[in-house]
């Protein structure tokens, strides 16, 4: 209590005691009963959001128990007659959906009487929490509802202690959503200026269900922050008011929930359509510029969120090609902003351009770079698109040209001459009862100890190089059985070989199967090294992906048909035989009859040569239901041979003609792979790591020096387009070249028709850019 107050209340625990507690001037015979609330959502509807504003429903009334004091009760005072003045909720969202201020009048008085405030609980939807002013913001005529200024100036007189341009919806799908987020959402720059001049806060965070990424349902994440909205809604109006009003300024550097800032926010709802990446683009350099003119010194893009990855990152992540092309290819012209470019062209000559790539985030050289996320990252969608793109694309050929594959290529020597001493010491190995190493001490048992010590140091360095390699990854079992499928046949080839070195160790003869799997693998494992050519890795990956799209599904579907089949004709031709008798072949009969079907085994194998074209029909004469088998037999024959064997083949040739289209570029992306692999190797790793590029100073000011990497383009059509403004010597750009209209252009002649030979040359070139080397080696430090 204050002393000054003579132990009553003062006003500021007045209001505070007014925030906790809510007063209630209901009558009693007003308050519904239990059997008079509404009805709950049934069991199949638990966990459903509710729409936030609809017409077809009234919001719900069910509130949890809660005590409400009334402040202004006095003995002897009490009645239960009802206020004609009285506004309940019914009465408060009537008037601002119809938008009418007179409706509202006595409404200051009527709270201030009661000791109410707009924010109580009996003036909001119980599941949402949705107030008279979100209803009125969700209301708008022709973008206007006069109620919304009455709104704010009644609660601002109560001196609400919560107050009411603030208050966030409750629910679980909703939560954190205000006024200010529902106006920015229905496209009104009058009323974002009339909230922000009231007070609302430009930094609220709508976290609910309904605003976070999710894999299954339906969402809008936009990155929870009010500027966020307005930049992934395309208001750049709203953007620029946020930023620079006079009352609360947004801040660009402000992450949400997730660590996302604004660009984070972009990138995440890029989606690769040519509308969507028109504005997302020309949004993202817009708050890029908007940045340089609020702190020059600020470095947006090189934020990273709470998973370690920047605007950059997070789009080679989620798989955004366009957006992601934007980024690494922006050239941005105007001299305030050129240091914004990632892409500065050096020179031109006719159609030949020579750009310089800043490599920030992109070499492997850096830690949690592009390439890494690309190589390693199994479930990023469309990787085999952006490994392509320049300066990836040149950037893995320069590393593959200038030490990988020098590399690769002795490491593929290694491996040959590792599975031809293998296959030696397994073709010439002698079966023994028990297997021992040989005594004599000759030149054949020291090429044949040799060869054992080679092969086991052999298994020992490849499990511990792909036990590295799986732990880089940390993959899923999907994505490794389908990205994956060769280096975990590597692991296996190596643990096999280990594991009949220890059974040979052991004196047990079984060493001879486990050894010759290990050889099996060994040879198919060679398929690995055909990443380093491409027409053999071309057709590897269209082996590869044959076999995990078609072959698998295929064999699923085979196996359940023959084992139903199998058990179908064992059942019918007598009863199964004992343990001794079921082998893969029944006994012929004394009669020299046809072979009878015994066990499920030699059934199986039996329908299995029919599906190949190797079997026949045959079957006892004598045996029951004969009709009946001969039936399952010709249906098998049409479900099997006929039909799965020819649909195999359908599949088969359309996955090809599919990945025939783009299996260049998953090769490319195998070869990045292994290029990685190699810088990360540590048998290679003495040396250090390998920075590709050169370091020089970019734009107009000379401090600002990157790594950047020097792409020679060829650009025909870009060419005859910009014929009149490129520049063509080398050397750093003035102003007049890069505002090219107010540069002089000579007259031009009226073109001449082109020659025969010349039109020969134009018709060839695609509409893209075709990448050509010019022999010219990149300078480097």
């Amino acid at each position: 209590m204050d002393k000054f107050t003579n132990g009553q209340p003062g006003p500021a625990q007045r209001n505070r005691l007014i925030g906790l507690l809510e007063t209630d001037d209901s009558p009693q015979e007003e308050k519904p009963a239990p059997s008079q609330k509404e009805e709950r959502p049934g069991p199949g509807r638990k966990g459903e959001p509710q729409p936030l504003e609809t017409p077809y429903q009234k919001e719900s009334s069910d509130f949890a128990p809660k005590i409400k004091v009334n402040l202004n009760y006095r003995p002897g005072l009490v009645s239960n007659q009802k206020d004609p003045n009285r506004f309940d909720r019914e009465r408060l969202f009537s008037a601002v959906v119809r938008g009418s201020p007179q409706a509202l009048e006595g409404l200051l008085e009527y709270l201030r009487r009661n000791s109410k405030f707009l924010t109580n609980s009996e003036y909001t939807d119980a599941k949402t929490g949705k107030t008279c002013l979100m209803k009125a913001l969700l209301n708008l005529k022709n973008g206007r509802n006069d109620t919304i200024p009455v709104l704010l100036e009644i609660d601002q007189k109560t001196q609400n202690p919560r107050p009411l341009v603030n208050v966030s919806c409750s629910d679980c799908f909703y939560r954190g959503q205000t006024a200010l987020h529902i106006a920015i959402e229905k496209r009104s720059l009058e009323m974002v200026k009339l909230l922000v001049e009231n007070g609302a806060d430009v930094h609220a965070r709508a976290h609910g269900e309904f605003f976070r990424k999710k894999k299954e349902g339906v969402y809008f994440y936009f990155g929870e922050l009010p500027l966020s909205l307005a930049a992934c809604t395309n208001q750049l109006d709203v953007v620029d008011y946020l930023l620079n009003n006079p009352h609360q300024k947004a801040r660009l550097q402000e992450q949400d929930t997730q660590g996302n800032t604004v660009l984070h926010a972009l990138v995440m709802i890029a989606d690769d359509t040519e509308e969507n990446t028109k504005f997302v683009s020309s949004t993202y350099v817009e708050i890029l510029k908007a940045g340089v003119k609020l702190d020059p010194t600020c470095k947006l893009e090189e934020i990273v969120n709470y998973d370690g990855l920047n605007p950059l990152q997070l789009a080679a992540k989620t798989g955004k090609v366009e957006i992601f092309r934007h980024i690494i290819q922006r050239e941005i012209q105007e001299p305030p902003y050129r240091h914004l470019s990632r892409k500065f062209t050096e020179w031109t000559y006719g159609p030949i351009h020579v750009s310089l790539y800043d490599l920030s985030s992109l070499d492997s050289f850096e830690e949690n770079s592009v390439l890494e996320i690309l190589a390693y990252s199994s479930d990023t969608p469309n990787r085999y698109k952006m490994v392509v793109l320049e300066p990836l694309n040149k950037l893995l050929q320069q590393k593959w040209e200038t030490f990988a594959s020098k590399r690769f290529y002795f490491s593929f020597a290694c491996y040959l001459s590792f599975m031809v001493i293998f296959t030696a010491i397994a073709y010439y190995q002698p079966l023994r009862v028990k297997p021992s190493f040989p005594v004599e001490f000759t030149a054949g048992g020291f090429l044949w100890v040799s060869g054992l010590i080679i092969i086991l140091l052999g298994g020992i360095y490849l499990i511990f190089a792909q036990s590295l390699y799986l732990r880089r990854r940390r993959q899923s079992l999907k994505t490794m059985c389908s990205d994956s499928c060769i280096e975990i046949l590597i692991f296996i080839q190596a643990f096999s070989l280990l594991l009949s070195a220890v059974l040979y160790g052991a004196s047990s003869e079984n060493y001879v199967a486990v050894m010759v799997f290990s050889l099996l693998l060994g040879w198919v494992n060679t398929l690995y090294y055909t990443r380093g050519f491409q027409r053999t890795g071309i057709y590897s990956v269209m082996i590869q992906k044959t076999i995990m799209r078609d072959l698998l599904r295929f064999l699923l579907v085979y196996m359940i048909f023959l084992f139903g089949f199998a058990a179908a004709l064992v059942t019918l031709m007598g009863d199964a035989p004992s343990v001794s008798h079921n082998k893969s072949l029944a006994p012929l009969e004394s009669s020299g009859s046809h072979a009878m079907y015994g066990g499920l085994l030699s059934v199986s194998l039996e329908l299995f040569k029919i599906t190949i074209g190797m079997g026949d029909l045959d079957f006892q004469e004598h045996a029951r239901f004969r009709y009946f088998v001969m039936l399952l037999l010709l249906l098998f024959v049409i479900l099997t041979y006929i039909l799965l064997l020819n649909m195999l083949i359908a599949l088969m040739s359309e996955t090809v003609t599919d990945i025939s289209g783009y299996s260049k570029s998953v090769w490319k992306l195998q070869r990045a792979i292994a290029i990685l692999e190699i810088e990360k190797a540590w048998l290679w790793r003495q040396g250090g790591k390998r920075r590709s590029g050169c370091f020089m100073s970019v734009g107009l000011n000379k401090k600002d020096e990157r790594w950047c990497f020097r792409v020679e383009e060829i650009k025909w059509t870009d060419w005859a387009k910009d014929v009149g403004v490129l520049k063509e010597e080398p050397g750093s750009t003035n102003d007049s070249e890069l505002n090219p209209e107010d540069t002089w252009r000579p007259a031009q002649k009226p073109p001449r028709a082109a020659a025969p030979e010349e039109l020969a040359l134009l018709q060839p070139q695609a509409p893209g850019t075709e990448m050509v080397p010019l022999h010219r080696q990149p300078r480097e430090l």
